[in-house]
């Protein structure tokens, strides 16, 4: 039964081997020759397409130890030949016959141990190849392409352990720990700006205070001199007044002292008149400290509602109206007084010159004529005064309300002016933060990009050094020394890295309150 099989399975084996021969002739007789002797047997190709015409008998001789059929170029070979070597020869002759089980294990064995042996034969040449040929590239003076090759790869291996520590959770760690230091610098950075600008304000808003409480000052010592230039002017006209009627009240005694009781009642009158200024004079005292006490309630409401600027404003505006209004109908009123009074004692002076013409001489009708024109010279001049004052004040009144408008505007130019510089600010500040996100957003895909244009030559790299890392962990005996050195290799490539990213933060200008964090950062690796 074994050996029916056996011999079935040598047949089978035949037939395939003829069938393999079968096709590498023919497919092998599809290649062109270059030379015509070369020195190469071109039988171990298969017979030539010229050949394929014309094939001489089959003549097969043995070629050295492969034992190689040479077919004769003058002799025709049959389409349907095959050529063998010696070898497969021996092994279908082996195959055809009967082995027994001890044998066909022996065989086995000798076959794997020339497998074995023939292995070890390659790759013990193998290896002195290589090494002849490390020692040839050794030996060899490198060009500018295999340095920049070179440099290329080294490149690569630095990006490629660059990439894998970055990737390790220490490092992001230390890259949250940066992003966070940049921000609240950024963010402090902001918010000392911000601080400025308000300051800026404030000082804008204490300036702004002054100069209105100089203006409000200075309007004042401007009312208190005029008023005071008043009183000075009508004690000086009073003094007149009282000088001229004491010199008619001696002319008149030297002269007429029949007319004692007319002089006493002009006495009399002088004195009422007297006492009415002096009321006239309290009266505008009176209206003095009251424009005072409006003018003070006024800052103290304007001072209160300075938050509603505006309203306030428009307020005081319509209080200066209502004030100026009243202070010319009181100024009307008094005028129209003056004036009535002014014509009561002109008549009343003129009913006693008639009554003085009847009795007195041509002295005493010129004498009345004289106090007559002088009353009238001095009405003239109080009224062209008074004109001039209240002109005066009305120009006052509109330089101050004039001033209070280019005030407000320039205040309103400086409140725009700041809030343009606080959105200018605002969106530079928008934009750097933009800036910022865009270029780390562009950074981390040009690191993919390089990442993923770099994993086919990683790739490459680590299948063709496998083999020797393979070779160098098996020759490597002290497993816990190299995990060590590997550990503290990785650990130092990390502080390496921890260290340069405090070195790039110091040089950004982060605070070192911000650095404690990542400098009290333990790296460690397992």
């Amino acid at each position: 039964m074994d050996n029916t099989r056996l011999s079935q399975r040598s047949v089978s084996s035949a037939g395939s081997g003829k069938s393999q021969a079968t096709a590498s002739s023919r497919s092998l007789g599809k290649y062109k020759r270059v030379g015509g002797n070369g020195g190469v047997d071109e039988s171990l190709f298969g017979p030539t397409s010229t050949d394929r015409s014309a094939r001489p008998s089959e003549e097969r001789v043995p070629r050295s130890q492969k034992s190689v059929r040479k077919l004769d170029k003058h002799e025709k070979v049959e389409m349907d030949s095959v050529v063998i070597t010696q070898e497969e020869m021996e092994r279908i002759r082996r195959a055809a016959r009967a082995e027994t089980l001890n044998q066909a294990e022996s065989r086995r064995r000798e076959e794997q141990e020339q497998r074995a042996a023939a292995q070890a034969r390659a790759k013990e040449r193998k290896e002195k190849m290589l090494a002849r040929e490390a020692t040839r590239k050794a030996n060899l003076q490198k060009s500018d392409l295999e340095i920049e090759d070179e440099e290329q790869a080294t490149m690569l291996n630095s990006n490629a352990e660059q990439a894998k520590l970055e990737q390790t959770d220490a490092v992001k760690q230390m890259n949250q720990m940066t992003l966070y230091a940049k921000c609240v610098t950024i963010r402090d950075a902001q918010l000392l700006e911000k601080q400025m600008i308000i300051k800026d304000q404030q000082e804008q808003e204490r300036e702004f205070e002054r100069r209105i409480e100089e203006e409000r000052s200075k309007a004042l010592r401007l009312a208190e001199e005029r008023e005071e230039q008043k009183k000075q002017e009508r004690l000086r006209g009073a003094q007149i007044i009282q000088t001229q009627i004491r010199q008619r009240e001696q002319e008149r005694i030297r002269e007429m002292e029949q007319l004692d009781m007319e002089r006493e009642a002009m006495l009399k009158k002088a004195d009422e008149i007297r006492q009415l200024e002096m009321e006239r004079e309290a009266e505008r005292k009176r209206a003095a400290q009251e424009m005072l006490a409006e003018a003070a309630q006024a800052n103290k409401e304007q001072l209160e509602r300075k938050r509603q600027m505006k309203q306030a404003q428009e307020e005081e505006e319509r209080r200066i109206a209502a004030y100026i209004a009243e202070r010319d109908r009181k100024e009307q009123e008094r005028q129209e007084e003056l004036e009535a009074e002014n014509r009561r004692k002109a008549e009343e002076v003129a009913r006693l010159r008639a009554m003085q013409e009847k009795q007195n001489d041509r002295a005493a009708e010129m004498d009345a004529l004289r106090a007559k024109r002088a009353a009238e010279d001095y009405e003239r001049s109080w009224r062209e005064r008074e004109r001039t004052e209240a002109l005066r004040k009305q120009q006052q009144l509109e330089e101050i309300q004039r001033s209070r408008e280019e005030m407000q505007r320039q205040k309103e130019a400086v409140l725009s002016q700041a809030a343009q510089m606080e959105k200018e600010q605002f969106q530079r500040i928008l934009h750097v933060q933009k800036a910022a996100e865009a270029q780390l957003l562009d950074k981390e895909r040009q690191r993919r990009e390089e990442n993923m244009a770099h994993n086919a030559a990683l790739r490459m790299q680590i299948a063709e050094n496998m083999e020797l890392k393979a070779r160098q962990r098996q020759e490597f005996l002290d497993e816990g020394a190299k995990a060590r050195y590997e550990i503290e290799k990785e650990r130092m490539r990390i502080e390496k890295i921890k260290q340069n990213k405090i070195k790039d933060l110091k040089s950004l200008g982060v605070p070192e309150k911000y650095l404690t964090q990542l400098q009290n950062v333990k790296v460690n690796v397992s």
